[in-house]
């Protein structure tokens, strides 16, 4: 968990709170949600055999910034490649 989130003075190594935050999210709180979905899935697997657990973090508005700046950089680059003639 990043210090600057709970406030601890010191060494604080983000620039900013949602930079601390989204740091939280990818390197903490994601990690934890699978970690819980794999062993949700292996507990439930031999009762419900289609059963599946997922998550979409797609829909998690703290890193709503990060997925836009992604999407353009993407779009920025595929619109970037000349098509060459054969």
């Amino acid at each position: 968990m990043p210090p600057l989130l709970i406030g601890l003075p010191g060494d604080n190594t983000f620039r900013n709170y949602e930079e601390a935050n989204r740091a939280f999210w990818r390197q903490t709180i994601i990690p934890l949600v699978q970690r819980l979905q794999k062993a949700f899935h292996a507990w439930a697997q031999p009762g419900f055999s289609p059963f599946r657990l997922d998550y979409d973090a797609d829909r998690i508005d703290d890193l709503a910034k990060e997925r836009i700046a992604f999407s353009v950089a993407a779009s920025t680059k595929s619109s970037s490649f000349e098509r060459i003639p054969a």
